[in-house]
């Protein structure tokens, strides 16, 4: 399955500290043992620049659905650092989106989102 993760800033937090986490979190999730691949989420460049672009703050990462509660335990414990900056963290995969405050959430609502992200259907 994959996932798309979007890191994006609250309060007084800078583009280039959302960069910063962003790469950090691309790095330590793409370490784990079982995930195919992690990449940064590409755009068309704007208009009269040449190339393609990459979205601030996204990543997408290919992964089997038994990895999920991983990569959110690699998420919370690097965003909840004290020195971290404040953020939001927004996971999609398919129809189904979650957000949350890395910072604030308890381990109950955690699982919920997890299971909210886990594939639908025969089986799952």
């Amino acid at each position: 399955m994959d996932i798309s993760v979007g890191v994006v800033a609250v309060g007084e937090t800078s583009h280039r500290e959302v960069a910063e986490l962003t790469e950090e979190l691309r790095e330590a999730v793409g370490h784990l043992r079982g995930v195919a691949g992690v990449a940064a989420i590409e755009t068309k460049a704007p208009s009269g620049a040449k190339g393609i672009g990459q979205i601030l703050g996204a990543f997408l990462i290919s992964l089997p659905a038994g990895l999920v509660p991983a990569v959110f335990d690699v998420i919370k414990a690097i965003v909840s650092r004290p020195s971290q900056p404040q953020v939001q963290i927004e996971l999609t995969a398919g129809s189904a989106k979650v957000s949350f405050d890395p910072r604030q959430i308890k381990p109950a609502d955690l699982a919920a989102l997890v299971e909210a992200l886990r594939p639908k259907g025969a089986g799952g």
